[in-house]
C-alpha cells in the first residue's frame, strides 16, 4: 500500500497534473459558453437549410412550368411538378412554424416535408438532402414525438443530459487516451532513464508488487481525470444549464435501421468501453516501457500501435474480425452508434484477454530485469 501511495503521489503532486486538470476544467466551461452563445447559430443553420429547400423547389417549379409551356402537357412532368409543389408548400409552412412554441406540430410538419422530399426523389429527381439524412431525421422525430420529449440542437445543447453527453464525447474523441498517456508517461521509463530502477529492486519488495503498484496508480490517476471531467460537466450542468431528460433518444444504426437508446444508457456504455480501453492502453504502455526503457520511444510505439491497429480494423471488412479487434474501442462512440456488421460488445472479451496477457508478460519481464 505504501508503494502504491508513493507511486500515486509521484504523478498527482506535479505541476503537469494540475495544469491538465485546469485545462480540462476550462474546456468544459468553454463548451458550455460555446453552446450558450451558438444556440441561435444552430437555429440559423436550420433556417438556411429550409431556405435552400424553398429556393430549390421554386427553381424546380419554374423549370417544370417552362418545360410544359415549350413541349406541351406531359403526365410525368406534371406529376413531378405536383410533388415538387407539395415539398415547396411544406418547406414554407415549416419555416413559419419555427416561431411557434408548439414543437410537436413543428416535428409533424418536418416529417411530412421529409416524406414529401423522399417521394419527389423517387421520381429520379435530385434534391439537396441525402436519403440517409431523411431516414435519420424521420426516425429521430418519430422517437421524440413518441416519447413526448422536445427536440434539442445536440451539438449546441444547454439541456443537462445532452450537455453531459457532449462533455463525455468531446473528452474521449479529442484526446482522452492521450491525456492518460501524458499523465503516466514517466511512471516506468523515468526509473530506467535515471537508473533508479536498480535502487527499487534492492528494496524488500517483490517485483510483482512493484509492477502492480505502478499499474494501479497509473489507472487510478487516469480514472480520476476522467471522473473529474464528468464531475465538472455535472457541476456546470446543475448550476447553469436547463433541465432535460436522460431518456432523450440517441439513435443507433443496426443493419441499416435506426433504433432508440436513452442518453443515460449511451453515456454508461461509452464510459464502460472507454474504461476497458484504459485498462488495455495502460497495460500496453507499461509493456513498451519495459521493452524500450525510454519515454519518447515508448510513447511513439504506443501511439503507433493504437493508430495502426485502428486503421487495420477499418480496412478489414470481415465481420468476425470484430471479435478479435481490441482497437475498435479507441473511439467507442462509433461502435455504439453504428452496429451494422457487429455488436458493440463483441470486442470486450479479447480486449480484456490481451490486457491480462500484457500484464503477465510485463510482470515476467520485470522479474527478469537486471537478473
Amino acid at each position: 500500500m505504501r508503494v502504491f501511495l508513493f507511486e500515486l503521489k509521484k504523478i498527482a503532486w506535479t505541476k503537469k497534473f494540475l495544469v491538465i486538470l485546469l485545462i480540462l476544467f476550462c474546456s468544459v466551461a468553454f463548451l458550455f459558453i460555446r453552446n450558450s452563445l451558438f444556440a441561435d447559430y444552430a437555429q440559423e443553420q436550420k433556417m438556411k437549410e429550409l431556405t435552400l429547400f424553398i429556393e430549390t423547389s421554386a427553381s424546380n417549379d419554374f423549370n417544370y412550368t417552362n418545360e410544359i409551356e415549350r413541349l406541351g402537357s406531359n403526365e410525368e412532368t406534371e406529376r413531378k411538378q405536383a410533388l415538387n409543389l407539395k415539398v415547396w408548400d411544406l418547406a414554407k409552412e415549416l419555416a413559419n412554424s419555427f416561431t411557434a412554441e408548439e414543437w410537436k406540430s413543428t416535428l409533424t410538419i418536418e416529417n411530412s416535408l421529409l416524406i414529401a422530399i423522399r417521394n419527389y426523389k423517387a421520381t429520379g429527381e435530385d434534391y439537396p438532402i441525402s436519403e440517409d439524412d431523411i431516414s435519420y431525421k424521420l426516425a429521430k422525430n418519430h422517437t421524440l414525438l413518441e416519447l413526448g420529449i422536445a427536440p434539442e440542437y445536440e451539438n449546441y445543447s444547454t439541456a443537462f443530459p445532452n450537455f453531459l453527453k457532449q462533455v463525455v464525447d468531446v473528452f474521449i474523441n479529442y484526446g482522452g487516451l492521450l491525456i492518460a498517456l501524458l499523465l503516466v508517461g514517466e511512471i516506468v521509463t523515468r526509473e530506467f532513464e535515471n537508473n533508479s530502477i536498480r535502487l527499487l529492486f534492492t528494496l524488500p519488495l517483490s517485483r510483482a508488487k512493484l509492477f502492480w503498484s505502478k499499474y494501479v496508480s497509473a489507472l487510478t490517476i487516469s480514472f480520476f481525470t476522467f471522473i473529474f471531467v464528468i464531475a465538472v460537466g455535472m457541476l456546470v450542468g446543475k448550476l447553469f444549464v436547463t433541465d432535460g431528460s436522460f431518456a432523450y433518444p440517441v439513435l443507433i444504426e443496426k443493419e441499416g435501421q435506426f433504433f432508440y437508446m436513452p442518453t443515460m444508457d449511451y453515456i454508461l456504455y461509452v464510459i464502460l468501453l472507454f474504461s476497458i480501453m484504459l485498462l488495455f492502453v495502460t497495460a500496453l504502455y507499461i509493456f513498451y516501457s519495459l521493452v524500450f526503457k525510454h519515454l519518447l520511444a515508448t510513447l511513439t510505439a504506443t501511439v503507433a500501435t493504437l493508430a495502426g491497429g485502428y486503421q487495420l480494423g477499418n480496412l478489414i471488412n470481415w465481420t468476425p474480425f470484430s471479435w478479435v479487434d481490441p482497437f475498435q474501442y479507441i473511439f467507442p462512440q462509433e461502435e455504439i452508434l453504428y452496429q451494422n456488421n457487429e455488436l458493440f460488445y463483441q470486442g470486450i472479451p479479447v480486449t480484456l484477454l490481451l490486457t491480462l496477457l500484457l500484464l503477465v508478460i510485463s510482470i515476467w519481464r520485470m522479474k527478469r530485469s537486471f537478473n
